[in-house]
């Protein structure tokens, strides 16, 4: 009996050394705090763009997931554009109103938001935003959504319907034209 207790105290004690010097390891956030005070989307999440949010003060990026940036905007077969950024907060917002968010952190990033695999229930809200149409599989940092992805562009969801820039490759171009704006009298 001594032997089993003694091989306990020693697990929790290397367990609690490791979460001292990794915490990451065994950080989760379950359910993010709804607001009693309802928000924009009926609950207290603000969905930002279509692959982060906020919960009260902390600040969510779901992992492995590309989605338009907020301003983007995607082109139509006639010419005309479409809002696809906005539109892909919408979605994010509407999957997480009224609902209680669970999220793991993996890390945090290098603007200090929670990278995060995220769920409602059973529905992992990272897989369903790639599976939706509205965010592409990030393969720069996962390969989780490239079969959710093949099926939005197959099925013709969301971004999938219209020509678009690859989210990353629409923040490199921002920066380099701001970067020449700025350098310029």
């Amino acid at each position: 009996m001594a032997v089993q207790w003694t091989t306990i105290l020693v697990l929790l004690l290397m367990l609690a050394v490791v979460n001292h010097y990794r915490p990451d390891l065994f950080e989760f956030d379950v359910g993010l705090p709804q607001q009693k005070t309802p928000r924009k989307n009926g609950g207290g999440y603000d969905a930002i763009d279509g692959d982060s949010f906020r919960a009260g003060k902390i600040e969510v990026r779901l992992y492995g997931i590309d989605a338009p940036e907020y301003r983007q905007t995607c082109k139509t077969s006639n010419g005309g554009t479409q809002a696809c950024g906005k539109m892909a907060r919408d979605v994010l917002s509407a999957l997480m109103r009224d609902q209680t968010v669970t999220c793991k952190t993996l890390e945090k990033d290098r603007y200090g938001r929670q990278v995060s695999v995220c769920s409602i229930g059973k529905t992992e809200i990272n897989r369903e935003m790639v599976r939706l149409g509205w965010a592409l599989a990030y393969r720069k940092h996962a390969m989780a959504y490239i079969a959710a992805e093949n099926e939005a562009r197959n099925a013709n969801r969301g971004i999938w319907r219209w020509e678009f820039e690859k989210p990353e490759d629409y923040r490199k171009r921002l920066r380099r034209v701001e970067g020449n704006l700025v350098g310029e009298d």
